[in-house]
């Protein structure tokens, strides 16, 4: 290439960076990946075992619908879910299934984290979902919780942010949105460097040794961790601790509350 086409394909390149900047290219997000062979044999196992009570879907029959289950979505590696299975919750009427091996109930678990993860990619779950399969839950506990221990009040308002909440989304995306409110929320920085600058902006990097943001002028800005201080603000903080917090029945009646909240 001539030196003279070259500078001006270089500043072609160079008048682009700031839109390009300010519109990085997404990086693909992948989702699980599934042994499609366990999958179907924990359908298996789980329709000649489990299916008549919570349907050979799993979404509920004489039993709990366990898609939308807390304890699936709580679940990693069989942590939870394996246990009820082995040892059955008699207080519930729900018998142990002892006579499973371990590979079976591992197989049950891929299963069921399976179809949680395709009912959310096809939309497989009605929007006009029974509400009585969902509203199981206290509403006064709820509140309670809400007040309280779940620090729910410490960001949202039930007269501002969630006023008539109940009436925007249907059951059972308001069970959605109250588990998972969004991907769509950034996380942001504010990076002070050595010499006292302070940079503000979306993080699209941030590991131990390096953080990265596209800063409000538009531009990429990065430095290692220990030559800046950093000080993170994600929206959604409180509600990924709570993920690791709450418990069944803390979600089913701060579900309960939310819906009545018209």
């Amino acid at each position: 290439m001539p030196f003279r086409s070259f500078l001006f394909s270089a500043a072609i390149m160079l008048a682009c960076l700031p839109a390009l900047a300010q519109h990085p290219t997404p990086r693909p997000r992948r989702g699980p990946i599934y042994d499609m062979d366990a999958v179907n044999r924990g359908k298996t196992d789980f329709q000649s075992s489990c299916g008549f009570c919570h349907g050979n879907d799993a979404r509920g029959n004489r039993a709990p619908d366990l898609i939308r289950s807390p304890l699936v979505n709580h679940d990693e590696n069989g942590n939870l879910i394996a246990p009820v299975i082995r040892n059955g919750r008699p207080d519930k009427g729900m018998p142990a299934f002892g006579s499973l091996s371990d590979k079976q109930i591992a197989d049950i678990v891929t299963f069921l984290h399976y179809s949680g993860t395709q009912a959310l990619r096809s939309g497989h779950v009605s929007e006009d979902y029974p509400l009585e399969k969902l509203l199981t839950g206290n509403a006064a506990e709820g509140k309670a919780y809400f007040n309280g221990p779940g620090g729910c009040a410490h960001c949202h308002s039930v007269t501002g942010d969630l006023a008539g909440i109940a009436n925007k989304y249907s059951p059972i995306d308001l069970q959605q949105h109250m588990v998972y409110p969004g991907h769509d929320i950034p996380v942001t920085a504010t990076v002070t460097t050595s010499d006292g600058k302070t940079y503000e902006g979306k993080v699209v990097h941030d590991d131990e040794f390096t953080i990265a943001i596209i800063g409000k002028d538009g531009w990429h800005h990065s430095w290692r961790r220990s030559a800046v201080k950093v000080e993170i603000h994600d929206p959604l903080a409180g509600h990924r601790e709570l993920m690791e917090k709450y418990t069944d029945k803390d979600m089913h009646n701060l579900f309960a509350y939310l819906e009545t909240l018209k």
